[in-house]
């Protein structure tokens, strides 16, 4: 994903989900510069201004709002966070299992 794809998307999720979380500042700012990268993002027009991608001051802003309101994804199985059901035992039908594959047989027409 390029830079102007993660803009777009973090700046789509704050405006389309958290809108009515953030300032009328951060709103107006953040709404032009979606517009500014889905207007000018693909295309060449000598006359336009560079809005390919946001400036590092312009993405550092919207990357620590981004932070602050949209909550970061936690696994908590994978942490131990989370108490585990009870204990199934192995069914024996699962027990003689073969250890490796069954090779694979050469016909006649192979040799």
């Amino acid at each position: 994903m390029s830079h102007r794809e993660a803009d777009l998307s973090m700046l789509s999720e704050l405006l389309d989900h958290h809108s009515d979380e953030l300032s009328e500042t951060e709103v107006e700012a953040f709404a032009d510069m979606r517009f500014d990268l889905q207007a000018y993002g693909g295309m060449e027009i000598p006359s336009a201004p560079k809005y390919h991608q946001l400036t590092d001051r312009q993405r550092q802003w919207v990357t620590a709002v981004h932070e602050r309101l949209v909550p970061a994804y936690e696994n908590l199985v994978s942490r131990g966070l989370v108490p585990r059901g009870r204990e199934v035992p192995e069914p024996e039908v699962l027990k003689n299992r073969p250890l490796k594959p069954p090779t694979r047989r050469r016909s006649d027409d192979d040799a």
